[in-house]
C-alpha cells in the first residue's frame, strides 16, 4: 500500500497537527524511530500551545470595581467619550491634556476616576486602551492621539508597567511633550534631560521594586513624591494586587494627593517654559 511521505508528515504536524502527531507516537509508537519526529514534533507542540499559554495569561487580569463607570457619565464639568483605542476625558482645559498608559494585566477603566479627577482639574485626560491589557503592545497610541488632538502641551503617564511603557515612548518622542509622570514605575532607559518628570509612589507599596527606581534615579530628570499611606494598587480602582502592602489610605485619597501633585508639576514645568 501506499505510504504518506515523511516530509508530509512533518508539513502537518507544524500546520498545527502537533498535538495529534505527538499522541500517534506516544499510543501507537508511530515513527518513534525516526530522530526528526523525535526532535522536530515536540517543537512543534510547544510553538503552537505558545499562544494558548498567552491567552491564558492575558485573560487573568485585574477587573475594574464597578464604581469606576461612575466615571465614565457625562455631566456639566467632564465629557466623556468612548473610542476605539481610549476614553476622552474632557474637561475646561483647551490647552494641555495627559496621556495614560495602564499597568500590565489591569482593566485600562480602573483608572478613570483618576482621569477624571484630572479633567475636572483643568487637564484633559485620554485614557489609552491596550491590546490584551498590555501596554508594551500599545506603545505608540500616543501619537495617534497627539496627532489628532489640538493641544498645545502635552503629558505622558503611566502606572506600574504602564509607566515603564510611557517613559519608553517619551525617550523617543521628546520633541512632542511637555513632560513625564509615573506612578509606581521607572524608566528602563535613559530620557532626554529636557524632559521633566515626576516620580509618585506609596510608602506601603510592595510591588515597585526600590532598587530598580535606585538604578533609574539618573536616568531622567524628575522630583519624586511618596504619598504616606498609600500602596502600589491604590492609583487605581481593581481591588488589591498581589504581593502588595496594605494601604492605610483610601483608593479615593491616593488619587486625590497623586492629582494634586501631577497639577503642581504641571504648573511648574509651564512656568519653567515662560521662563
Amino acid at each position: 500500500m501506499r505510504r504518506i511521505p515523511e516530509a508530509r508528515l512533518l508539513l502537518a504536524a507544524f500546520l498545527c497537527g502537533a498535538p495529534g502527531a505527538l499522541s500517534g507516537m506516544i499510543f501507537f509508537h508511530h515513527k518513534t524511530r525516526k530522530l526528526r519526529f523525535r526532535i522536530f514534533v515536540p517543537i512543534f507542540l510547544v510553538l503552537q500551545m505558545l499562544p494558548l499559554f498567552f491567552l491564558v495569561y492575558c485573560g487573568d487580569y485585574y477587573r475594574a470595581d464597578e464604581s469606576v463607570y461612575e466615571s465614565l457619565l457625562t455631566d456639566a464639568r467632564v465629557q466623556v467619550a468612548e473610542k476605539k483605542n481610549y476614553w476622552y476625558f474632557d474637561g475646561p482645559s483647551e490647552d494641555q491634556a495627559c496621556i495614560f498608559y495602564p499597568g500590565a494585566k489591569v482593566e485600562a477603566v480602573s483608572y478613570a476616576p483618576l482621569m477624571r479627577r484630572l479633567a475636572e482639574e483643568g487637564v484633559d485626560a485620554f485614557l489609552v486602551k491596550m491590546p490584551f491589557n498590555l501596554s508594551f503592545f500599545g506603545i505608540n497610541r500616543a501619537s495617534d492621539i497627539i496627532r489628532s488632538a489640538p493641544y498645545c502641551h502635552w503629558y505622558i503617564c503611566g502606572h506600574s508597567l504602564g509607566g515603564v511603557a510611557a517613559a519608553a515612548y517619551a525617550s523617543h518622542h521628546e520633541d512632542m511633550l511637555d513632560g513625564l509622570i509615573l506612578l509606581a514605575a521607572y524608566p528602563a532607559g535613559e530620557v532626554d534631560p529636557s524632559l521633566d518628570g515626576l516620580l509618585i509612589y506609596g510608602s506601603e507599596d510592595r510591588v515597585l521594586n526600590r532598587e530598580s527606581v535606585q538604578k533609574a534615579e539618573n536616568l531622567w530628570q524628575h522630583e519624586t513624591c511618596i504619598l504616606e499611606g498609600g500602596n502600589h494598587a491604590g492609583f487605581g480602582n481593581y481591588g488589591p494586587q498581589a504581593g502588595d502592602g496594605i494601604s492605610g489610605i483610601s483608593a479615593r485619597e491616593q488619587q486625590e494627593a497623586a492629582v494634586k501633585r501631577i497639577l503642581e508639576k504641571i504648573d511648574s514645568i509651564k512656568s519653567s517654559m515662560l521662563n
